[in-house]
C-alpha cells in the first residue's frame, strides 16, 4: 500500500524557529552555571559595609578597634567566603569533564590563597612591623587576594559582573592602604562595601531589564 505523501527528510535541517530555540536553551544553560553578580556583589558589600565600619567606628578615637568590632568583621568576612564557595559550586554542580576541573581548582585557590595572606602578615609581625603597618597590609592584602580571585572567576566563567566586582575590591584595597589607619576602615566601608551594594542594586536592575 502506497501513500502520496512526503515522508520526512531525517536529515533535513531543523527549521528557524527550532534552531532559535535550541541556540535559546544553550545560552540557558550557560547562564546557570554563572555566578550571580547581583548576589556575591550584595553579600561582599553588606560584609564589609558592616565588618570595617564596626572596626572605623570603634578606633577613630584612639585607634585600637574593640574586640567586639574585630569580631564582627572576621564573622562577616567568614560569611561572605563560605557564600561564595557555596555558590559557586552550587552553580557548577553538574558539569562534567574541563569545566569541573577547572571549577574544583577554583575553589581550592581560595584557601591556598588566604594561608598565604596569613604568612605574609605574620612575617611583617615577625620583622617587628608595627601594629598600624600590619593592619594596613593585611587589609589590603585580604582585599587584593579576593579581588584576583574574582578576576580569575570572571575570566574563568565568563562573567563581566563578576570580574568587575574584583577589580573594584582590589583598587578599593589599595586606595585603604594609602589612606593610612584607621581611615582605612572607612574607605573599605563606604567605597568598598557602599560601592558593592551599589553594583548590586545595578547588576540587579539590569538583569530585570
Amino acid at each position: 500500500m502506497t501513500t502520496d505523501e512526503p515522508r520526512p527528510d531525517a536529515d533535513a535541517a531543523p527549521d528557524l524557529a527550532d534552531a532559535l530555540a535550541i541556540i535559546a536553551a544553550q545560552r540557558a544553560r550557560a547562564d546557570d552555571t554563572r555566578p550571580v553578580g547581583a548576589l556575591l556583589f550584595g553579600v561582599w558589600g553588606a560584609a564589609w559595609l558592616v565588618g570595617y565600619g564596626a572596626l572605623w567606628l570603634t578606633a577613630r578615637d584612639d585607634g585600637d578597634a574593640s574586640l567586639l568590632a574585630v569580631g564582627v568583621a572576621i564573622t562577616a568576612g567568614v560569611v561572605a567566603l563560605v557564600v561564595t564557595i557555596t555558590h559557586v559550586l552550587h552553580r557548577t554542580r553538574g558539569i562534567a569533564g574541563a569545566s569541573a576541573r577547572e571549577g574544583a581548582l577554583y575553589g581550592l585557590a581560595w584557601p591556598v590563597a588566604f594561608l598565604a595572606q596569613s604568612m605574609i602578615v605574620g612575617g611583617l609581625s615577625q620583622a617587628g612591623a608595627s601594629g598600624e603597618v600590619i593592619s594596613l597590609a593585611a587589609n589590603a592584602i585580604a582585599a587584593l587576594v579576593v579581588g584576583l580571585l574574582y578576576i580569575a572567576g570572571g575570566l574563568l566563567w565568563r562573567a563581566t559582573s563578576m570580574y568587575v566586582l574584583g577589580a573594584w575590591m582590589a583598587l578599593t584595597g589599595a586606595a585603604a592602604a594609602l589612606t593610612g589607619f584607621p581611615d582605612s576602615y572607612l574607605v573599605m566601608a563606604v567605597a568598598g562595601g557602599g560601592g558593592m551594594l551599589v553594583g548590586a542594586l545595578v547588576v540587579t536592575v539590569r538583569s530585570r531589564g
